[in-house]
């Protein structure tokens, strides 16, 4: 592949104010003479495409700034060749949690916000275990508002495996596309929300193909858990490998989360009843703590990795539902675990052990599936209503 690097600058994010107008300049100037002084102070500070790509030939971290700058420049102007070659030289290089956190600034940034009005946790995985399991996070999520968690639930349909978090939900009947206002009115009426990604962050698109053109995981793979619309300040979150869990979790405070776990499991992207988990847990203004989270430990008996297998997304929700209705078993157990750890990492309880008792209380009494009748009848109620509201 040939990559033509064009001699360009780099385009600040907008809105964030990286060159500020000097003092002397903001009372006496013209508003055209303060618009030409600031182009000119961005014009300074800016870097050229160029320079990026060889400052990560050298093997020179960039600051946050810069990532942020470089993806937004590249998204401005997208050309695949100059975000193949930035991306398979981050990797490279090996990218730091700024440059993580300023790329997913540069997402968030052009995403679709959600204003939900009190805190949110989001249990999400990187995904590329590869392993085809039933859908545990999001089964998990709805467990965890039965607890009493406000959940903004943040995915997609399947890339990779058979089924993906927004094709499971829309299976068990709840309405997938919905807009900032009505995933707002579900987390308050039903005490979970989903937020679809292409909806939210059509910036993406053009990102995809140069993704599975690349075919090697780059830092785009590790992004998804980053960008929940709703800022989500607690989360539960899986990773691919343990390799890059420090990685995730320094990334997670930087965009300012309160309190995250970043968790692996038997080559799972989240807790599993199948072994013990490696967990890097972060709360702001701390340092990370680093562990191993052994389910039995808490309650949860081992099990197998058939045991926790998937397919579509019509036998997914089946399972699901049974589980939801009080089924025991190790989808359960897994639901359950996940659920709990989350509760405590969302603070509705003090620990991973008070948190799986809650939640297995919740959900062997059926009350996971009372909140998705409730997630269902108010997804349906707002689909409707922007649906009027369109035409």
């Amino acid at each position: 592949m040939q990559v033509h690097l064009q001699h360009r600058p780099l385009r600040a994010a907008a809105g964030r104010g990286r060159c500020a107008v000097p003092a002397p300049f903001s009372g006496h100037a013209t508003p055209r003479q303060q618009q030409q002084r600031v182009a000119m102070c961005h014009a300074a500070a800016q870097l050229q495409m160029r320079d990026v790509i060889e400052m990560l030939i050298d093997k020179k971290d960039l600051t946050e700034p810069q990532a942020e700058q470089t993806l937004t420049s590249l998204l401005d102007e997208f050309s695949p060749e100059q975000a193949a070659a930035f991306l398979v030289l981050l990797r490279a290089k090996g990218e730091t949690p700024s440059e993580i956190a300023g790329l997913a600034k540069a997402m968030l940034e052009r995403g679709v916000r959600v204003n939900v009005g009190q805190p949110v946790v989001d249990i999400v995985g990187t995904g590329g275990d590869g392993i085809g399991s039933v859908n545990i996070s999001t089964g998990a999520s709805v467990v965890a508002a039965a607890g009493g968690a406000r959940v903004a639930k943040h995915g997609s349909r399947s890339v990779s495996s058979l089924c993906g978090s927004a094709d499971v939900i829309e299976a068990l009947g709840v309405a997938v596309e919905l807009g900032p206002e009505g995933v707002a009115g579900c987390v308050r009426e039903a005490g979970i929300g989903f937020m679809y990604a292409p909806t939210y962050h059509p910036a993406m698109r053009m990102l995809r193909g140069v993704r599975g053109a690349l075919k090697v995981r780059t830092a785009i793979n590790m992004l998804g858990p980053l960008l929940n619309p709703a800022h989500a300040e607690y989360g539960l979150v899986g990773v691919y490998s343990t390799d890059i869990s420090h990685l995730m979790a320094d990334s997670l405070l930087r965009l300012g989360v309160r309190k995250a776990l970043v968790v692996h499991s038997a080559g799972l992207d989240e807790l599993t009843p199948m072994a013990p988990a490696d967990v890097v847990e972060v709360v702001a203004g701390g340092r990370a703590n680093h562990y191993t989270l052994d389910p039995q430990k808490l309650g949860i008996p081992r099990c197998k990795v058939e045991d926790l297998a998937g397919g579509d997304a019509a036998l997914n929700a089946s399972i699901l539902r049974d589980v939801f209705g009080g089924a025991r078993g190790a989808v359960a157990d897994a639901l359950n675990l996940n659920a709990g750890v989350a509760l405590a990492a969302a603070q509705v309880v003090a620990t991973p052990a008070d948190g799986v008792a809650l939640a297995q209380e919740v959900q062997r009494a059926g009350k996971a599936g009372d909140v998705l009748k409730k997630w269902i009848e108010s997804s349906q109620k707002h689909a409707s209503a922007e649906a009027v509201a369109k035409r």
